[in-house]
């Protein structure tokens, strides 16, 4: 099995056609980057993007609704771009699994076709890489190309940093930007905010080289942004902190509708295993209940262990309403922010 780095798929780019490529790893920033590099040599024109820029979410899809976007030819263009995204690989079913390589199987047929599969971090099994890769990674590899975007050493950050620091008018030392990596995280996505943030701050001072001082003043300590990490501050009553992790989410533009799916399906993943909990069952009970890997099941048994099953009903229940209100809005992020304070 043959897996390419994230710099080989950009010498890539502009010649993908008639391709599927399987976007995984830790590194959501760099994929949603090559996303968009493929996307404005593929589709140039957004006039036309509603037939040639195609994205199939989760919350909806089938094999058969890919199936659906690769057979027309692009519109007034030679090729097509499909982005499939919020796939679960960890938890999909195998006919569901099936199903896709199947549909993946017939893009030779459609060759003017770019098909992305976007698997957002913690979202495949790798397995051990490169000699054991994961079934579902391994199965995938037959009719679509791995791209691994694995977390960026401290190094690559800092030069990254200090380069995207320069493009916004501001130049930072090699340690000030290796201050901010081990002051605001390691996710390319919440650096990228904080350097803005920093640089506007600075430039609007008048001046054009940052500090140490810039970065405490302006950054946010570092924060796991993800559906897990919301849930478990919104478990812990701690509004600021999860109103936070919203704010991160909306800066990524993910749609309210899919961080609230996530947000649901991890509180009712919680719930149950606070049900199993109760009654006696271990770890790896759980595991095998929920069809997961041990390791996942014990995150669920951490984050639950002390929570009770009346606040994770309520929760439960609180999503529920927010769904309700959701589907009456715009789709703003108001009804994520009211489920957010009513805990």
């Amino acid at each position: 099995m043959e897996i390419i780095t994230e710099a080989e798929y950009r010498k890539l780019i502009g010649k993908t056609a008639g391709r599927a490529f399987l976007f995984f790893g830790e590194e959501d920033y760099l994929k949603a980057y090559d996303i968009k590099a493929t996307r404005e040599q593929v589709c140039p024109d957004p006039s036309f993007a509603v037939f040639n820029d195609i994205t199939l979410d989760a919350i909806d899809f089938t094999a058969d609704k890919l199936l659906d976007a690769m057979t027309p030819p692009p519109m007034m263009a030679d090729e097509r771009l499909i982005l499939v995204r919020g796939l679960d690989f960890t938890t999909i079913k195998t006919a569901e699994l099936d199903a896709l390589i199947e549909a993946l199987a017939l893009l030779s047929e459609y060759d003017y076709n770019t098909v992305i599969l976007h698997a957002a971090a913690g979202m495949l099994d790798e397995g051990y890489l490169p000699k054991k890769p994961g079934t579902v990674l391994k199965k995938l590899s037959e009719v679509a190309t791995p791209v691994q975007f694995p977390v960026s050493t401290p190094a690559r950050l800092t030069a990254w940093a200090g380069k995207h620091f320069q493009h916004l008018g501001v130049t930072v030392s090699p340690a000030d930007c290796s201050f901010l990596i081990s002051f605001a995280g390691k996710s390319m996505y919440l650096l990228a905010s904080e350097i803005e943030k920093i640089a506007y701050y600075v430039l609007a001072n008048g001046r054009s080289i940052a500090t140490t001082e810039d970065i405490r003043l302006c950054a946010v300590a570092a924060n796991d942004m993800d559906a897990f990490a919301l849930s478990n501050a919104i478990l812990a009553g701690k509004t600021d902190e999860a109103l936070g992790v919203l704010g991160v989410m909306k800066f990524e533009r993910i749609e309210p509708v899919i961080i609230l799916g996530e947000l649901s399906r991890t509180l009712c993943d919680m719930q149950a295993t606070r049900l199993y909990l109760d009654v006696g069952k271990s770890v790896k009970e759980i595991a095998a209940l929920f069809k997961c890997h041990e390791y996942k099941a014990g995150l669920l048994v951490k984050a639950v262990s002390r929570v009770s099953h009346a606040r994770l009903v309520r929760a439960v229940s609180l999503c529920a309403e927010a769904d309700f209100a959701l589907k009456r809005s715009s789709g703003d992020y108001a009804a994520l922010e009211k489920l957010i304070c009513s805990l």
